[in-house]
């Protein structure tokens, strides 16, 4: 046990752990997005899908990337009302698809820069 949590400490200092996967909302709220209109609960559940630790997910990030999206003009947003509830309803626009197609493009090239590292680290 002890092993495992000096294992988990070094990985929190590591950029690319997946305890610090936080860019990766964007793309992320996007993709969801792109197979139809949710609401943040819904979406904040749907990241566990990519890695993100349910326990690590910082809910305001995410919130605050949906507003941050909808000022720039990347998705939109209308209030829905079930019930006594009300829901915000997130839309991705056309320009929020082209914005998904430009991170999958920088996602692939990151994908090959690891892809290298690994191959160049297992040939040691």
């Amino acid at each position: 046990m002890k092993i495992k949590k000096k294992l988990d400490e070094k990985e929190r200092r590591c950029d690319f752990s997946l305890h610090r996967i936080s860019r990766f909302i964007q793309p992320s709220l996007l993709l969801f997005l792109s197979n139809g209109p949710s609401y943040g609960y819904e979406l904040i559940n749907r990241l566990e899908i990519l890695g993100f630790h349910k326990d690590t997910i910082d809910i305001g990030a995410v919130y605050r990337t949906l507003r941050k999206m909808e000022k720039e003009g990347f998705v939109k947003s209308l209030w829905k009302k079930e019930g006594e509830k009300r829901k915000r309803i997130y839309k991705i626009t056309p320009s929020g698809k082209t914005l998904l197609e430009i991170w999958v493009e920088r996602i692939k090239e990151r994908k090959k820069a690891l892809e290298k590292f690994i191959k160049l680290y297992q040939q040691k």
